[in-house]
């Protein structure tokens, strides 16, 4: 009787899983009928007064898998990937082939940089006597040796580097003209114990054709000591975790999630990391920790996302749609956001679609209205 009784207990509690599943899939099911629905019934509202939904591109991205002999990822479908250099001087972009502004890069040391025209005299004076010192004598004077210093040097240190090492020469480094910091946030890195500088900045540039970027950049500035010749300071800062996503200005907002979520998922390989270990210095050994530097980046990132300052986005967002003829609205019964031409509300006769509000011009568009 027992027995009985416990399988029809065992049956009876199978049937109310089962049950509970069948009603979970049930209403999964219906919701996802139910947004089908409203959003097939915002565009036939919109078809019947002759307007169109096109969708942003930026939701149609999908990352695929990708491997070398020195790594794995998954990038964005259709962007190219670029490396150079060897070791700690190793260098990744990935991009888009339909606009270099969306990319993701990263460097992992640069180095030397000078600290003053006094050093690169003395060195000078070195490289007359023995050419070997020229590479040193030809280096970049990092004045002011913080993150946004040397992001501030970068086109002059990829002239320099593309000269120094032959890896590098047919690599297309990011082009971060006219660099100017909006904000700055701490990076959190490997070498932060070590490093003179470290921190994420937010900032916008110009590639060399003057087309206008938008990104978040991270990089760690150590000093490589005090060696006195001459009353100068000879020794050189060296550059790591060089580390960047960018977008076209006032697109990161469409693109943040995918260059991050893409970042996230860059793991160096063990034998490249063991094949790098050369000098054993304390520097070094932090700054291998490569793996464990993505995930710090991803969280800096997503952190700095979070605590930026929005009313530069708002004004920006603003002030980009009024220069393309834009004006923003949202489906007031999904919540997406649209850009729409300039007249739209006018043309319109309902009520579903209404402007967006200013902290609405923080978040992603999902589309553009057309007519």
């Amino acid at each position: 009787m027992k027995k009985k009784n416990t399988i029809i207990i065992v049956m009876g509690v199978v049937i109310l899983i089962l049950v509970a599943v069948i009603g979970v899939f049930i209403f999964s099911t219906i919701n996802n009928n139910d947004e089908q629905k409203e959003n097939k019934n915002a565009k036939t509202e919109l078809q019947k007064q002759g307007f169109t939904i096109k969708e942003n591109e930026t939701k149609s991205i999908k990352l695929v898998d990708y491997e070398n002999n020195e790594l794995t990822m998954k990038i964005p479908e259709g962007w190219k990937v670029e490396t150079a250099g060897t070791g700690m001087f190793y260098a990744l972009k990935v991009y888009d082939p339909q606009d270099e502004r969306n990319q993701i890069f990263t460097i992992l040391k640069a180095q030397p940089f000078l600290k003053n025209q006094q050093s690169k005299d003395v060195w000078k004076n070195y490289s007359n006597i023995n050419s070997s010192y020229k590479l040193i004598s030809d280096a970049v004077i990092l004045q002011n040796p913080t993150v946004e210093g040397f992001y501030t040097k970068f086109p002059e240190y990829i002239n320099y580097a593309k000269k120094a090492e032959p890896l590098y020469s047919t690599f297309a480094f990011p082009e971060l003209n006219d660099f100017k910091k909006l904000e700055e946030f701490p990076a959190n890195s490997s070498m932060k114990s070590f490093a003179m500088d470290d921190k994420l900045l937010r900032a916008t540039f110009k590639t060399d054709e003057g087309k206008e970027g938008e990104g978040f950049f991270m990089a760690s500035v150590v000093d490589f000591g005090d060696i006195n010749m001459y009353g100068t300071d000879i020794s050189y800062y060296m550059i790591y975790n060089i580390m960047g996503i960018t977008a076209v200005k006032d697109e990161m907002i469409d693109y943040k999630d995918i260059l991050t979520n893409s970042l996230k998922t860059l793991e160096f390989k063990d034998s490249f990391v063991q094949k790098t270990i050369d000098d054993g210095n304390e520097e070094t050994k932090r700054a291998l920790a490569l793996n464990a530097q993505m995930q710090a980046a991803y969280d800096s990132y997503n952190q700095a996302w979070e605590n930026r300052q929005t009313s530069y986005d708002i004004t920006s967002q603003k002030y980009s749609d009024a220069t393309l003829g834009y004006e923003r609205v949202y489906d007031t019964e999904t919540g997406d956001i649209y850009k729409a031409y300039n007249g739209f509300t006018e043309d319109y006769s309902g009520s579903r679609y209404e402007p967006v509000t200013d902290n609405m011009y923080t978040e992603a568009v999902t589309g553009y209205i057309e007519r």
